[in-house]
């Protein structure tokens, strides 16, 4: 942890005037209702988190489905499941990283139409497979699509919201993921009984059941089965075509983010966007304040890219590994790392297949259970969508983490003192489901959408699209290791692997305790001070550029609350320098 030095300083009072200005302002669901054109924009362009949770919950539950099994009976086994899973991880670890490059290629809203393509492809090849490497494929093309929007999505939210409703914007991200995931598991649970509950294999005797209870899927591979119906399973995984359409037909009616369009120079477009995205004229004086601070900030950073640049070609890539830059990119990262090791997508992916491990054999009682679990992620997301503005990203973070870690323990002494004799003890199996439910909720409010929100903040304009694809990216391969390596983890470990899970929520508070700053009510332009050190202690040449940008476009005389009334001069100096 050397490598973070100290905890960075936090500056309780925002030095920007539009971060001062707009923290007065109504946050959560009472801000969100007074800016409703940014409310709707970020809410619509979450339907892409949407299929990102779907995706997520749809396989766990089809896994167990006896069609399924008798078409694929290859695909029974932990090992090769674990890999089925996780081939989607593989595929988004990918598109995250690729995507870094194309929205700032071809901007945001544009990268998201590609996404929504990639997609396609892969969710057809899964819906029609009729062989495992249809499958596999299928999973690995529509995992770079899901990596592609759990990238893009949040990046765009965070960089058309106000500072004061930022949080809550972003967070929406994580509320679409939880829906998703919740569709798709009452989706299957009721398709489930399409047919029937059971294949009812045609020509085997006893249904198709082995003398110890077990579905014999081999057998059953041969025939056709006359109970449970194929649209069981392809119906789901076809379904998540609609949102993605849907998303893709509307975004050409969003606006582009007003960061990239000045990225690329486009200053009356920028203007035009943040004005429609604010709602306040283009003359107004804390929308020209807005404007000059994005401005100030994509200036400062194509000035100290191009230093980069001039020393080697990749220098842009590199500027993301120079001290101040890989203290961001290691927050981000680690932040990662922990929410993927707080178990949450162990129970997702696998919600079933652990609720069998207390005792639970029937696969409608599994299937119910798991969508109790998906209810109670959409509810408990909700607090950060309407609080996370007010009370802050590291108090949910570390709350959830506590929490999180609690959960954990007791299903792990309930497991392990229960393990061999669930038959005659039911009511501790309710326990841990229980358990495993209260879980779910203190992720929801806490790990779930708040980690999104964070690594959003920590990068600036220039480097932001770089640094988020190698953190979604980051996000992604440890969900390909937790996908992968769960049901074996379950089947070795046992209570064990609530335990391990245990010691990173643990660990994710320490981090977040000793190493996080605050972000709240901060502009993105501002934590270029903030997530880098405070003011003093950034570099002398980084301090003096941006002063002199700043005296450029006449924003130092902004830097005060006392100087607010002469906002009203800042149409004049742009005006001027343009001359």
């Amino acid at each position: 942890m050397a490598i973070f030095n100290k905890p960075i300083k936090e500056a309780k009072v925002s030095q920007s005037y539009v971060g001062r200005t707009n923290a007065s302002k109504q946050h959560g669901i009472l801000g969100m209702l007074h800016n409703p054109y940014v409310f709707l924009t970020c809410l619509f362009a979450s339907l892409g988190c949407m299929m990102y949770g779907y995706d997520q919950g749809v396989m766990g539950s089809i896994l167990v489905m006896q069609n399924f099994e008798a078409h694929f009976p290859s695909l029974t086994g932990s090992t090769i499941q674990g890999w089925l899973v996780s081939a989607l991880e593989l595929g988004a670890w990918f598109g995250a990283l690729f995507n870094g490059y194309l929205a700032d290629r071809i901007s945001r809203k544009y990268s998201m139409l590609v996404a929504v393509v990639i997609f396609t492809l892969g969710t057809g090849l899964q819906a029609g497979a009729q062989n495992p490497a249809m499958l596999f494929a299928g999973r690995v093309v529509g995992g770079i699509g899901i990596g592609m929007f759990s990238m893009v999505i949040p990046l765009y939210q965070a960089e058309i919201a106000p500072p004061e409703l930022r949080g809550s914007l972003v967070s929406l991200q994580q509320l679409s993921i939880t829906i998703g995931t919740c569709i798709s598991f009452w989706l299957d649970y009721g398709m489930h009984f399409v047919g029937g509950s059971d294949c009812l294999p045609a020509g085997l005797p006893n249904n198709g059941y082995l003398p110890d209870g077990t579905f014999d899927w081999n057998a059953a591979h041969k025939t056709t089965c006359l109970g449970e119906k194929t649209i069981s399973w392809r119906l789901p995984l076809a379904l998540q075509l609609i949102p993605a359409w849907i998303l893709f037909f509307g975004m050409f009616f969003l606006p582009f983010s007003p960061r990239w369009l000045m990225m690329k120079h486009r200053d009356e477009e920028c203007v035009a966007s943040l004005s429609k995205l604010r709602r306040l004229s283009p003359e107004d004086p804390l929308l020209r304040a807005e404007y000059l601070e994005i401005k100030a900030a994509v200036l400062f950073d194509e000035e100290t890219e191009a230093e980069y640049k001039s020393e080697n070609k990749f220098g842009a890539w590199r500027a993301l590994f120079s001290a101040n830059m890989f203290k961001r990119l290691n927050i981000g990262c680690w932040i990662m790392i922990f929410q993927q090791f707080t178990g949450i997508n162990a129970v997702l992916y696998y919600a079933p297949q652990i609720f069998q491990t207390f005792g639970f054999t029937s696969v409608t009682t599994d299937l119910l259970a798991t969508g109790v679990t998906g209810i109670f992620q959409i509810v408990f997301t909700l607090p950060a969508v309407f609080f996370l503005d007010k009370f802050g990203r590291k108090s949910f973070l570390i709350t959830g983490a506590i929490g999180m870690c609690i959960c954990h323990l007791i299903v792990a002494a309930v497991d392990g003192s229960f393990e061999n004799s669930w038959a005659t003890h039911r009511s501790a199996g309710w326990a841990s489901i229980a358990f495993i439910w209260l879980f779910a909720v203190n992720f929801a409010y806490s790990w779930g959408p708040v980690a999104w929100v964070l690594t959003q903040e920590i990068f600036p304009n220039s480097m932001r699209s770089r640094g988020v694809s190698i953190v979604a990216s980051t996000n992604w391969m440890f969900n390909f290791i937790i996908g992968l390596t769960t049901r074996d983890m379950l089947a070795s470990m046992k209570y064990g692997t609530y335990i391990f899970f245990a010691a990173f929520c643990a660990g994710g508070g320490l981090f977040v305790w000793l190493l996080v700053p605050e972000t709240k009510d901060k502009t993105l332009e501002e934590l270029d001070v903030y997530f880098g050190a405070d003011a003093d202690g950034i570099a002398v040449k980084d301090r003096e550029r941006m002063r002199a940008i700043e005296q450029r476009l006449g924003l130092t005389a902004l830097q005060y609350p006392e100087d607010s009334n002469r906002v009203q001069g800042e149409k004049t100096v742009e005006h001027a320098e343009s001359e």
